[in-house]
Parts: C-alpha cells; structure tokens; sequence
C-alpha cells in the first residue's frame, strides 16, 4: 500500500498529476484491493498532500537538512511516515518507521536509510511534543492564500474555511437518479450493504456516504442509479429553473454531473447539448451518460471560447460552469492550495471570453447560469459585475430556487457564495442572470 501511496503522494506533489486522478488509476491497475487497503491508500496519499506544509514544518525542526534540500524520495518518504505518525493511530510507529527505511531504499535512496530512520525515530519519541505555532501552517495553506481567504473573508472566516478544508474525511454525495429508485428505496440498498450514509443537507435527491473508497462498488453502480454529485453543484441546475422541452447548452460539462442533473429536471423532452474542450473530457461525459442511459442529448467537443452560429439564440438555459481556482474544492483536491493564487490571474480573461460566448447562445429571454467551485471574489462577483456592464445581462433574484436556509440579501440580489465551514459543503459560487427581451420584456 505504501508504495502506491508514493506513487499518489510523489506524482502530485512532485510532479504534475492530479491526486484523484492518480488514486483512481490505482484502483483501475489493483483490482485485488480490499475495501479497507483502499480506504488505507487513500487516507495516506490525501493526508499527507493535505498536511505537506505542516508535516514540512515539523520535519525542518527535526532534520539538519531542510526538506526542500532532501532528495526527491527521501522527502517523499519522510512527509508519508510523519503523517502516519501524527495522524493515523490506527498504525503502529514501529511500522511506519520500518516501512519508510525499506521503502526509501526500493525508491533508490538506500544510503539515506539511517537518516531517515534517525528522524523518525526521534519525532516518534518527541511526538507528544510535535506542534507548530503559526496558524497558516496549523491549517497547512500557504501563507499567501491564507492572506488571501482573510483579505476576502475576514480572519474569523478564513479560518473557519481553512478548517473545514481539513475536515473534510473523504464523504461521497450521490444524486439518486428518482425517476427510477426513490430515495428511500435507494437509501435501503445502502443500509443492506452496510454502508452508511445519511440524508443531504440542502437537496431532497442527495444522500451523504461517509466513507466510499471506490463508487463502483456501491449498489446501483452499473445500473445507473446514481451519480456523483456535491450538493453545491447541483445548485446551477436548481437555479436555472429548467422546464421539460428547453433546450439546454453545458459549456464546460465535464465529468457531465449538472448535465445529468438537467436531464433530469427535462424529463425526456426538449435538448441537451453537453460540451467540452478534448477528448478526454468529452468521452468521461459520454461514458457518464451511457452508464445513467441518458437520451435526449448530444456530447460534443468544442471550445467554449467559440462563437457558434449553428446554435445562436437557440438556448433557454445555458451552464457555464468556467474553468477556475478550485479554492472551494481543497478539501477534495488538496493539490490545489499549492498553485491557486497564481492560477486564478490567469484564468480571468478565459472566464470572460467563456460567457461572451455563451451569451451568444441564448434567446432573449433565456437564462444563464454562471458558476464556479472557487472562494475568490475577482472570479466570482466581479465576472458578474463583468457580464452585466459587457454584455447586457441582468441578475435575477436565486431566492424562488433555493432552500431558505441558503437565502440571504445576497441571494436576492441573484449570486450565491457557499463557503466550507459556513455551510455544510464545498466553496462554490452560482449566479443567475437574464438576456433582456429584444421588446424589452422577459
């Protein structure tokens, strides 16, 4: 399991994947793997990208040579065994500390072996005393993003969303697919696996796992019964008020969830056109849909940056779910904290350049959805403010769509910010806005 986990912890951290996709392939090429080595992997691999600051932090208080001076495996290693130590008690010490000196060697770094071993030997006899006192390393972000949430956020609430990334315990939201199971029936099948799960805190179709290593292995996998689906994003579709018969434009549908979750608002009539830039991303959307047995939509690779005159004014809804950060989706994908900030400058223009063309495809009257899983106000209130002085869109109030414990002036004010440690979900931003009428009605 450890040597997996290298792989998972050294591919992302050190180099350029990403940390679900890396775990996923893991499970794809290991088929041998029990539920409890899964649930093993996963917790080492996510925990330690999740804790690298900290356990880096600690490891320069132990070593006389700092970690980013380390040899690749060597570093690699030593945050892996750390994180055991600290964090996972179901693993006795003794292991971890065996463990990481085989497998610094298997890694090629044997003549490291006893500094690897003097280190962890040492913060195992100092582990009651391991601490750190800066609150940007407690809740291992980088300091700049930790400025950053407080420059937004207020420092209270910085640290309430820095928290809630690292509590988050790897809880798997299935949207049930009702026209086929309820969620009462679907909820049984849970109970008979003996998996445990409770209701969603804010959509009736929603049921919480708390721990799901592998979704294939859960009931209804192959029949389509579910997909998964965080419960913040399934607020685009909720917002848009999708009627059967619209015609429905995703810009930027991949994995396919809120495509999905639009089909299902449709409920066999009218259109869905779900796009994506690559072939990757436009067959994950097509398998997605030939596992739920979707009809009534079309998937299709095209740059949403494009202008597309076969398809303009043709559009009831269109969903751009943009290309952003990710801040509100650290807890998930913990890889993001590292390059964040410096992403998100980048990714303005693109966003932009998204709903201008978006924008193209509906009808007057039509409604757009705009939507992204970040925390940063330049992406998410400001592209609204963009939109509305650019292209002659006009905000519309979220309350009628939202469950009244989301309302707030803001969302009448037709934007919705959910905040992790504020609400019970991942960071996500959602906004409505309208095409004026040509006669200057809706």
């Amino acid at each position: 399991m450890r040597e997996l986990a290298y792989d998972i912890v050294c591919g992302t951290l050190e180099g350029e994947g990403h940390s679900d996709e890396l775990l996923h392939t893991a499970f794809r090429l290991n088929t041998g793997l029990s539920s409890q080595q899964k649930r093993f992997l996963k917790n080492l691999s996510y925990g330690t990208i999740e804790r690298c600051i900290e356990l880096d932090a600690i490891l320069n208080q132990y070593s006389r040579v700092r970690v980013h001076k380390m040899e690749q495996p060597v570093r690699t290693v030593l945050r892996m065994a750390l994180y055991e130590i600290r964090y996972m008690d179901q693993v006795p010490e003794s292991a971890s500390c065996n463990e990481a000196v085989e497998l610094v060697k298997r890694k090629g770094a044997g003549r490291y072996a006893s500094f690897v071993n003097g280190v962890l030997r040492t913060l195992v006899r100092q582990k009651d005393l391991l601490e750190v006192k800066k609150d940007w390393v407690k809740l291992s972000l980088p300091k700049e993003l930790m400025d950053h949430l407080t420059a937004g956020y207020g420092k209270k609430t910085a640290g309430k969303i820095g928290k809630a990334f690292l509590e988050h315990h790897g809880e798997v939201t299935l949207h049930i697919r009702t026209d086929r199971i309820t969620v009462a029936d679907y909820g049984k099948r849970l109970e008979d696996a003996g998996m445990p799960y409770c209701a969603g805190h804010y959509h009736k179709d929603a049921l919480i796992l708390e721990n799901a290593s592998d979704i294939r292995e859960l009931p209804g996998y192959e029949e389509g019964l579910f997909f998964v689906q965080d419960e913040s994003s399934m607020l685009p579709v909720l917002c848009a008020g999708i009627q059967p018969g619209y015609t429905v434009i995703d810009v930027c549908s991949a994995p396919g969830g809120k495509a999905m979750h639009a089909l299902m608002a449709l409920e066999g009539k009218g259109q869905l056109l779900a796009r994506d830039l690559g072939r990757r991303k436009v067959s994950r959307i097509r398998e997605n849909m030939e596992r739920m047995q979707f009809t009534n939509v079309v998937v299709q690779e095209w740059d949403a940056v494009r202008t597309d005159p076969a398809n303009k004014e043709k559009a009831d809804v269109v969903i751009a779910d943009v290309p952003c950060s990710g801040i509100g989706i650290i807890g998930r994908k913990p890889e993001i904290k590292y390059h964040a900030l410096e992403q998100a400058a980048s990714l303005i223009p693109l966003q932009r350049k998204i709903c201008q063309a978006s924008a193209e495809l509906l009808k007057p009257g039509g409604v757009m959805i705009f939507s992204t899983c970040t925390v940063n106000h330049a992406e998410n209130e400001e592209n609204v403010q963009w939109m509305e002085e650019n292209l002659g869109l006009m905000r519309e109030s979220l309350d009628g769509y939202l469950p009244e414990e989301l309302r707030n002036k803001m969302t009448g004010r037709g934007m919705l910010q959910m905040l992790p440690g504020i609400q019970k979900s991942d960071g996500f931003f959602v906004a409505r806005l309208r095409k004026p009428c040509t006669d200057g009605g809706r």
